[in-house]
């Protein structure tokens, strides 16, 4: 019994002795120590990195074959995979050569469906068509959305809807974001193929120009820096049937180079910030960065966190987390903002984030905030407890 009297005697003088611990704590409302964490992704920032060519009539979808994953089509086995480990995977899509059945068949209703499901599927980065015509290699600079076209194969004879693009008037003008003068002069100065760029004609008014008009609109509508799935580039190419396989396939290969070096060069994606949108005045917090970079560069970033306070950090690898810590010292609403920037100078889209720094007001809490600084104790006097039959 007096062994009994003697413990909880003891306990309650531990308990005493822990309560007489007394500080103020500055806690914000009703919370204690604890903040609405969460993730804030700015981007899903999934970079596929897929390449879409499309073909019409002979050479042009043997020409692409190798890069098609039809076994079918091209029963020697897709090619596009990582393409000349440049990181780019390169797709392929054209009718059955002779026949023209199959994808991409000459119907502007069977074009059209099979356009938008093939880059809902694969999100490209850049669209690449060709189709047979003068050329030799005859990069169209234009591309018309047009209200009257010349008539396909098939009832209604038309595209639907004509024009395919009501965001534009009839007869607006989209233009190739191909590096055209560059794939000229590197397929004439690699290749027996001449290579020119029509700056002012047009694609004929046929599927070769819907299709082409199709890519460079695909192009403008995913072409925001707030894209998860950006495509850079679109246009098309006419060449000649009277040009060989071989030297046609060279000229393909020449211009997918010239495309892939030309996209990069792009600044990184938009920031995510990574952390706690709410806290107290005077408190350290910790946010994680990650902006990926397409070009693979290094990255700064930019910070403005919204209380007149900004630095810079160090170089960071593209798509690594690097955590920034900052102190706010009063209360508020505050707008972090962050952009990053690339090694050569090119800069990304903001990111922002709001954290909201309440009123406070002073709870004396000596127990509780001592138990949460020392979680050790809390446990040992829980065991001491027990064997009491005190929870």
């Amino acid at each position: 019994m007096k062994n009994k009297l003697f413990k909880k005697s003891m306990i309650l003088g531990i308990i005493a002795l822990l309560i007489g611990i007394g500080f103020t704590q500055m806690v914000p409302g009703n919370e204690l120590f604890f903040s609405n964490y969460k993730s804030y992704n700015s981007e899903s920032n999934i970079e596929l990195r897929n390449i879409m060519l499309t073909g019409y009539w002979n050479p042009t979808g043997q020409m692409i074959a190798p890069f098609s994953n039809d076994t079918y089509l091209n029963p020697d086995g897709w090619k596009g995979a990582n393409w000349e480990d440049l990181g780019y995977n390169v797709y392929s899509y054209f009718p059955t050569p002779y026949s023209y059945n199959g994808t991409f068949e000459v119907d502007y209703q069977d074009t059209w469906e099979d356009f938008w499901n093939i880059t809902d599927e694969i999100k490209p980065v850049v669209i690449i068509s060709f189709g047979a015509g003068n050329g030799p290699w005859e990069i169209e600079y234009n591309a018309r959305n047009l209200n009257s076209w010349v008539p396909d194969n098939k009832p209604p004879y038309q595209p639907t809807p004509c024009p395919p693009d009501d965001s534009v008037p009839p007869g607006y003008v989209r233009h190739s974001t191909l590096p055209v003068q560059a794939i000229a002069d590197a397929v004439n100065d690699q290749t027996s193929v001449y290579a020119w760029v029509d700056w002012s004609g047009n694609p004929g008014g046929y599927l070769c120009e819907y299709i082409a008009y199709l890519g460079m609109w695909y192009k403008a509508i995913h072409n925001t820096t707030g894209d998860p799935y950006r495509c850079w580039e679109a246009g098309f190419i006419h060449v000649n049937p009277s040009i060989t396989l071989q030297n046609a396939m060279e000229a393909t290969n020449v211009t997918i180079r010239e495309v892939i070096k030309s996209i990069l060069s792009y600044p990184p994606n938009k920031p995510d910030i990574d952390g706690t949108n709410r806290g107290e005045p005077g408190i350290e917090y910790e946010y994680k960065l990650n902006a990926v970079d397409p070009d693979e560069d290094d990255v700064y970033y930019h910070i403005d966190w919204g209380d007149d306070n900004y630095e810079t950090t160090d170089l960071n690898p593209s798509g690594t987390d690097l955590w920034v810590k900052h102190t706010w010292g009063e209360q508020g609403t505050f707008i972090i903002k962050v952009k990053a920037e690339d090694i050569n100078g090119l800069i990304s889209p903001e990111a922002t984030l709001e954290v909201t720094i309440p009123r406070y007001r002073k709870i004396n809490k000596p127990f509780l905030q001592f138990f949460q600084q020392h979680p050790n104790l809390f446990l040992i006097l829980q065991r001491l407890l027990l064997p009491l039959g005190l929870r």
